[in-house]
């Protein structure tokens, strides 16, 4: 089913949306490992997105990080996603305090052919903004443009990882404890 997801995001992706390893497409880059692939964009508040999956991987992790925000470590989160222009989606987050110089975040995963799954990519891919929000405290609101370019040059990545991969699955075993916490 991932792999169906895949070709659907290069299918949907304008001709030469492809991004090279550590390209830019717009406001996102594309970085590339071995087995894995990542997509970032920040927003002018600060906001990072990071969107990755690894080869073999049912899901697509995406990590929210802000300098300023504080958060209660592994607590979780019953965030709103309001995808500006096209709809509101809840997601069940945990936050994690200490991750890395881009400030303390939100983790979540997106299992792609799981229900639910294709609405929140859609509209990922098709609104102009992501506002971000926890009952009345808004987050961020981040800027998506380029959002559908992006997305389909990490499918095309991963596609690619997964094609060196033997089996699709003992590198990308090293990465699943991280995609299974959330």
């Amino acid at each position: 089913m991932f792999r169906r997801l895949l070709a659907a995001f290069l299918i949907a992706a304008p001709s030469g949306a492809a991004v090279a390893q550590g390209e830019s497409t717009g406001d996102w880059a594309l970085a590339t490992m071995p087995n894995g692939c990542m997509v970032q964009a920040t927003s002018p508040k600060g906001t990072m997105i990071s969107v990755w999956g690894f080869a073999g991987q049912d899901k697509i992790a995406f990590l929210l990080q802000n300098r300023g925000w504080s958060v209660r470590d592994g607590q979780p989160y019953r965030l709103s996603l309001d995808f500006v222009g096209v709809e509101t989606l809840p997601v069940s987050a945990t936050a994690r305090e200490h991750i890395d110089s881009d400030g303390p975040g939100f983790l979540f995963s997106v299992k792609p052919g799981a229900q639910g799954a294709t609405g929140f990519l859609n509209a990922f891919t098709s609104a102009s903004g992501m506002r971000i929000t926890q009952g009345t405290e808004s987050f961020d609101t981040l800027p998506l443009a380029g959002s559908k370019t992006a997305m389909a040059a990490l499918a095309q990545c991963l596609a690619d990882r997964w094609s060196k991969t033997p089996a699709a699955a003992p590198a990308a075993d090293k990465e699943k404890d991280v995609l299974d916490t959330v």
